[in-house]
């Protein structure tokens, strides 16, 4: 029996230089060839490419192990997990291998639901096929387990799916030679959108209904806090009022709602008589503002 290569599992197959295959077929030479290689059940080689390569230069008859596999989708997940093992694969290396898996997983996934849905043993009015299936496998979550499988983040994984996508050979090969980021070609592919702002409308604001109920139930909490009259204890100050202007709070909340066709004009406040009478001591009693800045400024 004469074992083969498959076009399609070397594609997977991560680079290796010429010294290590060199070093890898001094090593097969000298000590034995130490891990079998793993072929179907026609044959193929899936796993150990490179030692069967070496056998072959060297006249060696290969070890080897038949594994078998239910289906096609199952012996090229294989592959693709074997290759993923590899240490000295890079992030980009590892996302190029992860893509296909991840589009196998979901095939798999799907092949499961078709499965079970026929198993069923009643009839639903409205049957879920296995063609519409896209619509309700949970894509988020097979993306995250396949990451976690590659050893990358879910959104390194995804943004090196854009680069196979978009990105020309030349900035792929730099990727896998390690001579560039995943995040610099990302962002030359795929640049940030520019985020057009919703111009602000004051009016708008002023009057909108949810606002307006925001506002009224924000000052209802206002006023129970206030209705505390919480106090320091070492300097008898109120604690609830500004640090910058050293409005009590109580001032702070006392705001009125203007109706939509016009505002309420300012009335004007009657003069407290009072404030023109003199103390016994020549001065005048201050005003609630005025005793705030003279006792805090």
């Amino acid at each position: 029996m004469s074992l083969r290569l498959n076009p399609q599992y070397e594609k997977m197959l991560p680079m290796m230089s010429q010294e290590e295959f060199e070093q890898l077929k001094e090593s097969i030479r000298t000590e034995g060839q130490h891990y079998p290689v793993i072929v179907s059940e026609s044959l193929e080689v899936l796993d150990g490419h490179h030692r069967f390569r070496a056998c072959l230069e060297l006249g060696i008859e290969p070890d080897f192990e038949v594994k078998h596999f239910e289906d096609k989708l199952l012996e090229t997940k294989f592959v693709i997990e074997a290759n993923l093992r590899r240490r000295h694969l890079n992030n980009f290396q590892l996302v190029e291998l992860a893509v296909p898996l991840l589009e196998i997983e979901k095939a798999i996934a799907k092949k499961h639901y078709s499965q079970n849905d026929k198993n069923k043993n009643y009839s639903s009015p409205n049957p879920v096929s296995a063609e519409s299936f896209s619509e309700f496998e949970p894509t988020g979550k097979t993306t995250a387990a396949v990451a976690k499988k590659a050893g990358v983040s879910t959104r390194t994984l995804e943004r090196g799916k854009k680069i196979i996508e978009k990105a020309s050979e030349d900035d792929k090969q730099k990727l896998r030679e390690g001579k560039t980021s995943i995040n610099k070609v990302y962002r030359d592919i795929a640049p940030p959108k520019s985020v057009q702002k919703t111009p602000f409308n004051s009016e708008t604001l002023l009057f909108d209904p949810q606002i307006l109920r925001n506002r009224d139930a924000l000052a209802a909490i206002l006023q129970s806090i206030i209705k505390q009259d919480i106090s320091c204890p070492e300097c008898g100050n109120k604690i609830f009022q500004c640090s910058q202007c050293h409005k009590s709070l109580n001032e702070l909340v006392k705001f009125e709602t203007p109706s939509k066709k016009t505002a309420k004009e300012p009335q004007e406040q009657p003069q407290n008589l009072e404030s023109d009478k003199s103390t016994e001591d020549g001065t005048y009693p201050l005003g609630d503002d005025e005793r705030f800045r003279d006792e805090f400024f």
